[in-house]
Protein backbone atom coordinates (compact mmCIF):
# COMPACT_ATOMS: atom_id res chain seq x y z
CA UNK A 1 0.00 0.00 0.00
CA UNK A 2 1.46 3.41 -0.86
CA UNK A 3 1.79 5.99 1.76
CA UNK A 4 -0.49 8.44 0.43
CA UNK A 5 -3.63 5.72 0.88
CA UNK A 6 -2.01 4.79 4.47
CA UNK A 7 -2.31 8.48 5.36
CA UNK A 8 -5.26 8.74 3.39
CA UNK A 9 -6.92 6.20 5.76
CA UNK A 10 -5.21 7.03 9.27
CA UNK A 11 -5.59 10.49 8.80
CA UNK A 12 -8.40 11.68 6.33
CA UNK A 13 -8.91 15.06 7.94
CA UNK A 14 -5.31 16.25 7.56
CA UNK A 15 -4.61 14.46 4.24
CA UNK A 16 -7.78 16.59 2.67
CA UNK A 17 -6.04 19.80 4.21
CA UNK A 18 -2.65 19.33 2.68
CA UNK A 19 -4.03 18.16 -0.79
CA UNK A 20 -5.82 21.33 -0.94
CA UNK A 21 -2.62 23.22 -0.40
CA UNK A 22 -0.47 21.43 -2.67
CA UNK A 23 -3.55 21.65 -5.36
CA UNK A 24 -2.88 25.36 -4.93
CA UNK A 25 0.94 25.30 -5.36
CA UNK A 26 0.53 22.42 -8.02
CA UNK A 27 -1.83 25.03 -9.85
CA UNK A 28 -0.29 28.11 -9.29
CA UNK A 29 3.50 26.55 -11.15
CA UNK A 30 1.46 24.95 -13.88
CA UNK A 31 -0.35 27.28 -14.82
CA UNK A 32 2.16 29.91 -14.86
CA UNK A 33 4.09 27.28 -16.64
CA UNK A 34 1.91 26.59 -19.10
CA UNK A 35 0.92 30.43 -20.23
CA UNK A 36 4.51 31.02 -19.92
CA UNK A 37 4.89 28.91 -23.51
CA UNK A 38 2.04 30.20 -24.71
CA UNK A 39 2.89 33.96 -24.51
CA UNK A 40 6.52 33.43 -25.48
CA UNK A 41 5.03 31.45 -28.67
CA UNK A 42 2.72 34.14 -29.57
CA UNK A 43 5.64 36.63 -29.01
CA UNK A 44 7.32 34.53 -31.21
CA UNK A 45 4.91 34.86 -33.96
CA UNK A 46 2.84 30.96 -33.17
CA UNK A 47 -0.78 32.03 -32.11
CA UNK A 48 -1.50 28.39 -31.97
CA UNK A 49 -2.39 28.54 -28.18
CA UNK A 50 -3.74 31.83 -28.09
CA UNK A 51 -6.26 30.92 -30.82
CA UNK A 52 -6.63 27.37 -28.58
CA UNK A 53 -7.81 29.93 -25.22
CA UNK A 54 -4.38 28.70 -23.48
CA UNK A 55 -2.41 31.93 -23.07
CA UNK A 56 -4.33 32.30 -19.89
CA UNK A 57 -3.98 31.80 -16.20
CA UNK A 58 -6.65 29.94 -15.75
CA UNK A 59 -6.59 26.45 -14.25
CA UNK A 60 -9.33 24.78 -16.42
CA UNK A 61 -7.61 25.82 -20.10
CA UNK A 62 -4.67 23.65 -18.62
CA UNK A 63 -6.01 21.03 -16.30
CA UNK A 64 -5.19 17.52 -17.29
CA UNK A 65 -7.66 14.46 -15.91
CA UNK A 66 -5.19 12.33 -15.43
CA UNK A 67 -2.61 15.02 -13.94
CA UNK A 68 -5.00 16.52 -11.82
CA UNK A 69 -5.84 13.48 -9.99
CA UNK A 70 -2.60 12.29 -9.43
CA UNK A 71 -1.98 16.28 -7.83
CA UNK A 72 -4.73 15.32 -5.74
CA UNK A 73 -3.61 12.22 -4.02
CA UNK A 74 0.07 11.55 -5.55
CA UNK A 75 1.70 14.42 -4.64
CA UNK A 76 2.51 14.95 -8.48
CA UNK A 77 0.84 15.92 -11.37
CA UNK A 78 0.77 17.57 -14.97
CA UNK A 79 -0.91 19.71 -17.22
CA UNK A 80 -2.39 19.42 -20.97
CA UNK A 81 0.96 20.58 -23.18
CA UNK A 82 0.38 24.07 -24.96
CA UNK A 83 0.24 23.03 -28.58
CA UNK A 84 2.61 24.69 -30.67
CA UNK A 85 3.68 25.53 -34.08
CA UNK A 86 7.14 25.82 -34.99
CA UNK A 87 6.51 26.45 -39.04
CA UNK A 88 4.90 29.58 -37.53
CA UNK A 89 7.64 31.64 -35.60
CA UNK A 90 9.05 33.93 -37.10
CA UNK A 91 12.87 34.76 -38.16
CA UNK A 92 15.36 31.55 -36.64
CA UNK A 93 13.10 28.81 -35.58
CA UNK A 94 15.81 27.12 -33.50
CA UNK A 95 16.28 30.04 -31.32
CA UNK A 96 12.48 30.81 -31.04
CA UNK A 97 11.60 27.02 -30.38
CA UNK A 98 14.87 27.79 -27.29
CA UNK A 99 12.97 30.96 -26.17
CA UNK A 100 9.51 29.01 -26.02
CA UNK A 101 11.00 25.71 -24.55
CA UNK A 102 12.33 27.22 -21.82
CA UNK A 103 10.16 29.91 -21.40
CA UNK A 104 8.11 27.66 -18.66
CA UNK A 105 11.08 26.86 -16.61
CA UNK A 106 12.02 30.48 -16.34
CA UNK A 107 8.49 31.57 -15.18
CA UNK A 108 8.67 28.31 -12.59
CA UNK A 109 12.10 29.61 -11.13
CA UNK A 110 10.91 33.36 -11.35
CA UNK A 111 7.75 32.40 -9.12
CA UNK A 112 10.39 30.16 -6.76
CA UNK A 113 12.33 33.29 -6.28
CA UNK A 114 9.13 35.55 -5.31
CA UNK A 115 7.48 33.04 -2.72
CA UNK A 116 10.76 32.31 -1.19
CA UNK A 117 11.45 36.43 -0.65
CA UNK A 118 7.43 36.12 0.50
CA UNK A 119 7.56 33.66 2.57
CA UNK A 120 10.55 34.89 4.12
CA UNK A 121 9.04 37.95 5.31
CA UNK A 122 5.61 36.36 6.59
CA UNK A 123 8.42 34.60 8.98
CA UNK A 124 9.20 37.35 10.12
CA UNK A 125 5.83 38.11 11.74
CA UNK A 126 5.15 34.10 12.56
CA UNK A 127 7.83 33.29 14.71
CA UNK A 128 8.36 35.06 18.05
CA UNK A 129 11.47 37.41 17.77
CA UNK A 130 13.44 35.64 20.15
CA UNK A 131 13.54 32.87 17.77
CA UNK A 132 14.44 34.45 14.62
CA UNK A 133 17.54 36.05 16.52
CA UNK A 134 18.24 33.14 17.97
CA UNK A 135 18.56 30.79 14.90
CA UNK A 136 18.04 33.48 11.92
CA UNK A 137 15.14 33.56 9.30
CA UNK A 138 17.39 31.53 6.93
CA UNK A 139 17.11 28.63 8.84
CA UNK A 140 13.79 28.80 9.71
CA UNK A 141 12.76 28.72 6.14
CA UNK A 142 15.44 26.64 4.75
CA UNK A 143 14.68 23.02 3.14
CA UNK A 144 17.47 21.39 5.44
CA UNK A 145 15.94 21.95 8.68
CA UNK A 146 12.67 21.01 9.83
CA UNK A 147 10.82 24.27 10.65
CA UNK A 148 9.68 24.99 7.13
CA UNK A 149 9.34 21.29 6.31
CA UNK A 150 6.71 20.88 9.45
CA UNK A 151 4.80 24.23 8.66
CA UNK A 152 4.46 22.67 4.73
CA UNK A 153 3.06 19.70 6.30
CA UNK A 154 0.61 21.43 8.53
CA UNK A 155 2.30 20.07 11.94
CA UNK A 156 4.05 23.11 12.93
CA UNK A 157 1.73 23.87 15.93
CA UNK A 158 2.13 20.51 17.27
CA UNK A 159 6.22 20.84 16.94
CA UNK A 160 6.35 24.29 17.57
CA UNK A 161 3.22 25.93 19.35
CA UNK A 162 4.98 27.76 22.05
CA UNK A 163 7.28 29.65 19.58
CA UNK A 164 5.11 31.00 17.01
CA UNK A 165 4.10 34.54 17.90
CA UNK A 166 1.35 34.90 15.49
CA UNK A 167 -0.67 31.82 14.41
CA UNK A 168 -3.13 33.70 11.37
CA UNK A 169 0.37 34.00 9.36
CA UNK A 170 0.76 30.49 9.35
CA UNK A 171 -1.41 29.29 6.42
CA UNK A 172 0.32 32.25 4.66
CA UNK A 173 4.09 31.00 5.59
CA UNK A 174 2.35 27.49 4.42
CA UNK A 175 0.92 28.27 1.26
CA UNK A 176 4.26 30.90 0.36
CA UNK A 177 6.53 28.24 0.96
CA UNK A 178 5.11 25.37 -0.42
CA UNK A 179 4.12 27.27 -3.84
CA UNK A 180 7.93 28.13 -3.76
CA UNK A 181 8.81 24.82 -3.05
CA UNK A 182 6.46 23.53 -5.74
CA UNK A 183 7.95 25.77 -8.71
CA UNK A 184 11.47 25.23 -7.91
CA UNK A 185 10.80 21.27 -8.24
CA UNK A 186 9.14 21.92 -11.49
CA UNK A 187 12.24 23.85 -12.82
CA UNK A 188 14.95 21.60 -11.90
CA UNK A 189 12.00 18.54 -13.22
CA UNK A 190 11.49 20.24 -16.77
CA UNK A 191 15.29 20.90 -17.14
CA UNK A 192 15.71 16.89 -17.43
CA UNK A 193 16.90 16.24 -21.22
CA UNK A 194 14.47 13.88 -21.39
CA UNK A 195 11.46 13.69 -24.27
CA UNK A 196 8.96 14.59 -23.32
CA UNK A 197 10.30 17.93 -21.00
CA UNK A 198 11.47 20.97 -22.24
CA UNK A 199 14.98 20.20 -21.34
CA UNK A 200 15.13 18.04 -23.79
CA UNK A 201 14.13 20.54 -26.31
CA UNK A 202 16.62 22.86 -24.83
CA UNK A 203 19.68 20.86 -24.92
CA UNK A 204 18.29 19.69 -28.79
CA UNK A 205 17.96 23.22 -29.69
CA UNK A 206 21.32 24.56 -28.19
CA UNK A 207 23.54 21.09 -28.84
CA UNK A 208 21.86 19.97 -32.53
CA UNK A 209 20.04 23.29 -33.51
CA UNK A 210 16.84 21.34 -33.72
CA UNK A 211 18.00 18.45 -35.70
CA UNK A 212 16.58 15.59 -33.48
CA UNK A 213 12.85 14.58 -34.58
CA UNK A 214 11.00 12.02 -32.12
CA UNK A 215 8.66 9.62 -33.51
CA UNK A 216 5.60 11.11 -31.01
CA UNK A 217 5.45 7.34 -30.28
CA UNK A 218 8.66 7.85 -28.61
CA UNK A 219 7.12 10.74 -26.12
CA UNK A 220 4.37 8.65 -25.24
CA UNK A 221 6.90 5.54 -24.17
CA UNK A 222 9.61 8.03 -22.34
CA UNK A 223 6.43 10.05 -20.53
CA UNK A 224 5.07 6.77 -18.94
CA UNK A 225 9.35 6.13 -17.73
CA UNK A 226 9.01 9.61 -16.33
CA UNK A 227 6.37 8.56 -14.59
CA UNK A 228 7.23 5.54 -13.32
CA UNK A 229 10.39 7.08 -12.00
CA UNK A 230 8.49 9.67 -10.06
CA UNK A 231 5.85 7.09 -8.91
CA UNK A 232 9.21 5.10 -7.40
CA UNK A 233 11.44 8.08 -5.74
CA UNK A 234 13.71 7.92 -8.28
CA UNK A 235 13.37 11.56 -9.82
CA UNK A 236 12.73 13.36 -6.51
CA UNK A 237 16.42 12.05 -5.54
CA UNK A 238 17.64 13.70 -8.31
CA UNK A 239 15.39 16.69 -8.41
CA UNK A 240 16.46 17.23 -4.60
CA UNK A 241 20.32 17.06 -5.09
CA UNK A 242 19.53 20.53 -7.06
CA UNK A 243 16.53 22.11 -4.95
CA UNK A 244 18.40 22.17 -1.43
CA UNK A 245 21.66 23.98 -3.08
CA UNK A 246 19.39 26.46 -4.62
CA UNK A 247 17.69 27.08 -2.19
CA UNK A 248 20.25 27.83 -0.04
CA UNK A 249 21.81 30.04 -2.80
CA UNK A 250 19.01 32.14 -2.97
CA UNK A 251 18.72 32.55 1.10
CA UNK A 252 22.48 34.30 1.00
CA UNK A 253 21.42 37.72 1.11
CA UNK A 254 19.41 37.15 4.76
CA UNK A 255 22.28 34.89 6.16
CA UNK A 256 21.60 31.70 4.78
CA UNK A 257 24.98 29.14 4.93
Amino acid sequence: MSEWIRTFLSEPVGFLEQAVFRMIAVLIGLCCHEWGHAYVAWRCGDDTAKRAGRMTLNPLAHLDPVGTLLMLFAGFGYAKPVPVNPFRFKGNRVKADLLVSSAGIMVNALLFVVFTYLSVFLSYWLWDQRVVEHYGIATLVSYRYNAIWSIISGNADEAFGSLIANRWALPLVRITSYTALVNLNLAVFNLLPIPPLDGYHVVNDLLFKGRIQLDPKVFKIALLIVLVLSTQGILGRIISAVVYPAQQFLLLPIGGR
